[in-house]
């Protein structure tokens, strides 16, 4: 018996939300759950996966959903070989994606780093990092770590979305 694929509704407000406002590069590259081995004809690719989520109390009435995010942002360095780039910790490209800036410092719309602040609140009661650590990005190698041949720059987004909704059984 096959098993019925699962979107979780709130990823899939997350994914909504950067199809309209992050980079135009990478519409239609967003996926459900972490990428072990993505074809390299498919990069750039976005996995985007919950690492976990913590329920408290928030009042009588009340809980609060805490759930950890991971994105990772899979990007092909061999596109970038013949333009700088730093080997240790990433390409151009994945910087412009990610958290490209103005002239001003602050970061250009279409990006996935104005995304993720400039557009919190994903529907009523859901929010991305409002009472937390915030957003937090690191860059890395992946030497053919996604599959035989694939030679990756990475960028990891880790970010908190929260859910507060009526506890189910406040009411007698």
């Amino acid at each position: 018996m096959a098993l019925e694929e699962y979107r979780d509704p709130i990823l899939k407000e997350l994914i909504d939300m950067l199809e309209r406002e992050g980079p135009e590069e990478l519409k239609g590259h967003y996926v459900y759950g972490d990428v072990l081995a993505p074809n390299k004809s498919e990069l750039p690719v976005v996995s985007i996966a919950r690492q976990g989520t913590i329920v408290k109390s928030g009042g009588t009435m009340q809980d609060v959903h805490t759930s950890a995010i991971v994105m990772a942002v899979i990007y092909d360095w061999t596109q970038d070989l013949d333009q700088s780039f730093d080997l240790v910790r990433g390409s151009t490209a994945l910087y412009r994606l990610i958290e490209e800036r103005n002239d001003d410092y602050s970061a250009k719309e279409n990006t996935l780093v104005y995304a993720l602040r400039a557009f919190q609140k994903l529907d009523d009661n859901v929010f991305i990092s409002i009472r937390d650590e915030g957003l937090r990005v690191d860059y890395g190698l992946g030497w053919e770590k996604r599959g035989s041949n694939i030679f990756s720059v990475e960028g990891i987004l880790r970010f908190n979305i929260e859910l507060t909704q009526e506890k189910p059984n406040w009411q007698p």
